[in-house]
């Protein structure tokens, strides 16, 4: 069964008390205030790269931090996504970590490289994309799933209020939860103006404007292998209009609390500032009736529609006009 649908814009998620009493001298108060959709706006890679390093040495450029940390890998980076598809490098870190050696955590391969000397961090990223894996260095696959919250107050102020709360209280909630997950702070994720912002790997699923009192809302959602709607950015392994499609439509099934698996199975160009998706759903196995009501297949349509909000919290009196997709009224 094929269902043509086209629907009023998704609830933007509001500012939370907090938010609504504290200083908009914040670009990510700022940016939810002006009801800029979060969908599509995740950070598309086709190699994500994330190496520990202690965040007491992190500069504004990740890249470029001290404590050790070898130099010119930003330059390798852009060299290399010409070559092998766009490869995105971060830090992370944690309470206790040290620098003497480190680890590469490699997605969506799950590829891990442990106990790595610092010098030897170029010479193993170019073996394992240039080369392959080889015998002299050789990974590990990743069991276990991470999850990446964006605390790089260095890079904006956004990230060091909104996201360390955030990753404080999803430390928190996992620990009681008793869950295997692994917590980390990251370096700078994009789009420090939707902070708090992560990203939660397997899946690659990137989220925003994600508060900590959400925190067990989330950890629910992702119990039961779906997104969480309300910050839901979209699939950092998906790009341009197949992102927004993707987060569009998991948004929908969310609001619906329809437990499924949706596919974007076609997306089609109507004129320059609308498209059409088509999404087909596979129901999860369940008694609720409202489960049984899930159409086979959807049709959605986006027109773009222009949101003003800032770049960051160093720029808060230059709003910048950004020309953004959301679901057509009907």
């Amino acid at each position: 069964m094929l269902l043509l649908l086209n629907l009023e814009r998704l609830p933007v998620q509001q500012p939370t008390e907090t938010e609504k009493n504290s200083s908009l001298n914040y670009c990510s108060v700022l940016t939810r205030k002006s009801a800029e959709p979060l969908a599509g706006t995740a950070p598309y890679a086709r190699h994500f790269v994330f190496i520990t390093w202690p965040k007491k040495y992190w500069q504004y450029e990740a890249l470029e931090s001290k404590g050790g940390f070898p130099q010119g890998l930003k330059k390798w980076m852009k060299e290399q996504s010409v070559v092998n598809g766009k490869i995105s490098i971060r830090l992370i870190s944690r309470a206790g970590l040290s620098q003497d050696k480190v680890n590469i955590f490699i997605y969506p391969e799950k590829q891990c490289y442990s106990n790595v000397m610092p010098s030897q961090i170029p010479a193993v990223l170019e073996s394992y994309f240039r080369d392959g894996i080889t015998a002299a260095f050789s990974p590990a696959a990743i069991e276990g799933e991470q999850i990446f919250i964006c605390t790089h107050g260095r890079h904006d102020k956004c990230c060091a209020k909104f996201g360390q709360e955030l990753a404080d209280k999803m430390r928190y909630h996992v620990l009681r939860q008793k869950s295997a997950v692994e917590v980390w702070d990251s370096s700078h994720l994009g789009g420090h103006r939707f902070a708090a912002t992560m990203i939660d790997f397997p899946t690659g699923r990137a989220y925003g404007h994600l508060s900590a009192d959400e925190v067990p809302n989330y950890l629910a959602s992702r119990k039961a292998a779906q997104v969480y709607g309300p910050a839901y950015r979209g699939s950092v392994f998906l790009s341009g209009l197949e992102q927004v499609a993707e987060a569009y439509v998991r948004h929908f099934c969310f609001m619906r609390k329809w437990l499924c698996q949706p596919q974007i199975r076609k997306v089609e160009n109507l004129t320059e500032e609308t498209f059409r998706c088509f999404a087909v759903f596979h129901n999860a196995e369940s008694s609720v009736d409202i489960q049984k009501h899930i159409p086979d297949e959807m049709a959605f349509t986006f027109k773009l529609k222009g949101f003003e909000s800032p770049s960051g919290c160093d720029a808060l009196e230059e709003p910048q006009l950004r020309n953004c997709w959301e679901l057509e009224s009907s």
